[in-house]
C-alpha cells in the first residue's frame, strides 16, 4: 500500500523546515540508530548525512556505547525533556543536548535530539562603553 500524497508532502515540508534550522536535529530509533539528521548536523560533525544515517548516535560523540548520562536512558518511560552537555569531537563545540522520546502504547519508537551550541559568554571591557 502506497503512502498518501499528503503524508509525503508533509514529510518533505518538515524536512525542508528542519534543514533551515541552525541547531542540530537528530532523530534516532529506540536502539540509538540514527534515521534522520538535518543539514546543521552534517555541517557540525563534518560528515555527509549519508555516512551518518544508520550509525548509533553515541558514535558521533566518540563513544562505543551509549553515553553514560544518556538522556534517553534517564527519560525511559517518561515523556519529559532533559538536557545534557555534549562536546562535538574534533571541534570542541559544546552543545546543550535535549532529547524528547516518542512513545506509542508504552513502547519507545523514536527520539528527537536537539543540540544547541552553547554560545561563549561575551566579556566586555568596561573601557569599551
Amino acid at each position: 500500500m502506497g503512502r498518501d500524497k499528503q503524508e509525503i508532502y508533509t514529510e518533505k515540508l518538515m524536512n525542508m523546515i528542519l534543514d533551515l534550522v541552525d541547531d542540530i536535529i537528530i532523530i534516532h530509533d529506540s536502539e540509538h540508530t540514527i534515521v534522520w539528521m538535518n543539514r546543521a548536523g552534517e555541517k557540525a560533525f563534518g560528515k555527509p548525512i549519508d555516512s551518518i544515517l544508520g550509525r548509533k548516535c553515541h558514535t558521533l560523540f566518540g563513544n562505543t556505547t551509549a553515553c553514560y548520562d544518556c538522556t534517553v536512558k534517564l527519560n525511559a518511560g517518561a515523556p519529559y525533556n532533559a538536557s545534557r552537555r555534549r562536546v562535538i569531537p574534533g571541534t570542541g563545540v559544546e552543545c546543550d543536548c535535549s532529547a524528547i522520546p516518542y512513545y506509542d502504547n508504552g513502547e519507545l519508537l523514536f527520539v528527537v535530539q536537539h543540540l544547541r551550541p552553547v554560545k561563549p559568554v561575551q566579556i566586555r571591557d568596561p573601557g569599551e562603553e
